[in-house]
């Protein structure tokens, strides 16, 4: 792979990583928006009994995927022995597999949306995956420290 070639593919990372943020963040800010006018005006002040169970094996099962997405994600390292543009889709799927545990850092602020119907939830969601989405953008730097590490 050539230098312009390798720059190209970094740039071509880099616009998914532009692209994946707004649209995640945009499908979970479209499914609480949807749930809340399914489920009316004004959320329920009390949850039916059959919830409870469902709500607990969540509450018990998100913390084990993410866990394991986690691991998944630390798995993924480079090999210099491999062809370069095998460690460059390396790279993509290891970002592309954070950006969506990073764009879950915004749930807390959705649910609180979606409970009390405050707008300032919904800008304090957008602008930490604002904050975020600069922070954590990919560069051909970025993505040697990864390979030499």
């Amino acid at each position: 792979m050539n230098h312009t070639e390798f720059h190209q593919a970094i740039g071509r990372i880099r616009r998914t990583h532009w692209v994946h943020f707004p649209a995640q963040a945009l499908l979970m800010t479209g499914l609480v928006l949807a749930a809340g006018k399914g489920a009316g005006a004004e959320p329920a002040t009390r949850l039916p009994a059959a919830s409870a169970p469902v709500l607990v094996a969540l509450g018990l099962l998100i913390p084990v995927v993410g866990a394991l997405l986690w691991w998944l994600f630390r798995r993924m390292r480079p090999n210099l022995r491999r062809r370069s543009e095998e460690n460059l889709r390396i790279y993509q799927g290891r970002l592309i597999l954070r950006n969506s545990l990073l764009n879950l850092l915004s749930l807390p602020l959705l649910i609180s949306y979606y409970l009390t119907r405050s707008p300032w939830e919904l800008v304090a969601g957008g602008l930490l995956l604002l904050v975020l989405c600069l922070l954590t953008a990919p560069s051909a730097t970025a993505y040697q420290r990864w390979l030499l590490r």
